[in-house]
């Protein structure tokens, strides 16, 4: 299901690549390779693969968690302790993970295709023997650049020393990792009359989507972080770094990680950014939907004490599409009656409480 963009949404994105630049311009030069530029010019020529990056996280975000309590709202997506995003759950380690996955991997198409001037496909293990009847050549994405780029980008987000910024830093290097992680090798063969004696083999980034199946998977195993309960001396970062390096030691760098654990998402809560699931759409009896659509609304409307509710609504689809020469597809507006199903609240106004509904059944049996 694809999320709906609204203006708050992409003012947000927009507001992201400012601020990332923003905050790098006041806080530093950097070099990479020798080849990197220091100064507004710099930040200039990546400023858009960041924003796309920035756009493709919070989209495969939205579409991870669609059909769940939280799915990925407007207002959590801000993505520093700096510019709002106060709390450390399970959820927003996977959005710190997923957007600085998102700019890595923008970053790295856009370096392969040439985009960058100066920067172009890893040629570095060209020639090299790979395996039995294969070595390295073509264009193997260049994940050391867009790692180290978005790195700098979107690390410099987090200039506290408090617990949340090096959970988020972690979060972030999960997310880059993850990018790493899913990399596959693409071969092309080469012989007399395709007998393909010898291969040349390349790595590449993999879609998307695999990037987001692969974090949400992480997330689903995320872990809460246990920090030491002695209280740092007021003001003394060094001795607050040194208690928190400590324990991150501890924990695999692949791993997501969070804080404390996550709020009622049933129910909406402003000062928190939750929306609640109250007028969430859910789906029902198609054979075709996966598993988290099916239950949907289940999750959605009845575990939170709502009731489910059926609207007949008409949309405008595509129909009687046709193939003009040459060369294009011509298709009519057609309007569709389709039943659709929100959760609302119950008759009465008030939602039912679960531990009141699960108490009177025992009391039944």
């Amino acid at each position: 299901m694809a999320p709906h963009w609204n203006a708050a949404g992409m003012e947000i994105v927009n507001l992201l690549t400012l601020y990332i630049f923003w905050h790098i311009h006041l806080t530093s030069s950097w070099s990479v390779n020798n080849f990197l530029m220091t100064g507004p010019k710099a930040f200039l020529t990546y400023a858009n693969s960041v924003q796309v990056g920035a756009r493709m996280g919070i989209h495969e975000c939205k579409h991870q968690f669609a059909w769940e309590k939280w799915n990925c709202p407007e207002k959590t997506l801000q993505l520093s302790t700096h510019i709002g995003l106060r709390s450390a759950t399970k959820e927003t380690s996977f959005l710190h993970a997923i957007s600085a996955a998102g700019v890595m991997y923008t970053l790295t198409k856009n370096c392969s295709m040439g985009d960058f001037e100066n920067c172009g496909c890893d040629d570095s293990r060209i020639g090299q023997a790979g395996g039995k009847g294969w070595i390295w050549g073509g264009c193997s994405d260049n994940v050391e650049f867009g790692e180290k780029i978005s790195k700098h980008f979107v690390d410099a987000l987090e200039g506290g020393h408090d617990s949340r910024a090096a959970v988020n830093l972690h979060n972030n290097e999960a997310g880059r990792l993850a990018v790493k992680a899913t990399m596959r090798k693409a071969c092309k063969c080469h012989g007399v009359s395709g007998s393909c004696s010898i291969q040349t083999c390349w790595m590449q980034l993999a879609d998307f989507r695999e990037v987001g199946n692969y974090l949400k998977m992480k997330h689903q195993r995320a872990m809460k972080l246990e920090l030491d309960k002695k209280p740092a001396k007021a003001g003394n970062s060094a001795v607050n770094r040194g208690i928190i390096a400590h324990t991150l030691r501890r924990i695999a760098k692949t791993e997501l990680i969070y804080l404390e654990d996550s709020p009622n998402y049933c129910v909406k809560n402003q000062s928190l950014g939750v929306q609640g699931t109250e007028g969430r759409e859910c789906t029902k009896g198609d054979k075709n939907f996966s598993q988290k659509e099916k239950k949907s609304c289940r999750s959605l409307c009845n575990e939170c004490g709502f009731r489910v509710v059926q609207k007949r609504v008409e949309v405008v689809t595509s129909c009687n599409c046709k193939f003009h020469w040459c060369c294009t597809v011509r298709c009519e507006k057609c309007m569709q009656v389709v039943t659709k199903y929100y959760c609302a609240r119950r008759e009465g106004g008030k939602r039912h409480n679960n531990k009141t509904k699960r108490r009177d059944r025992a009391q039944r049996h």
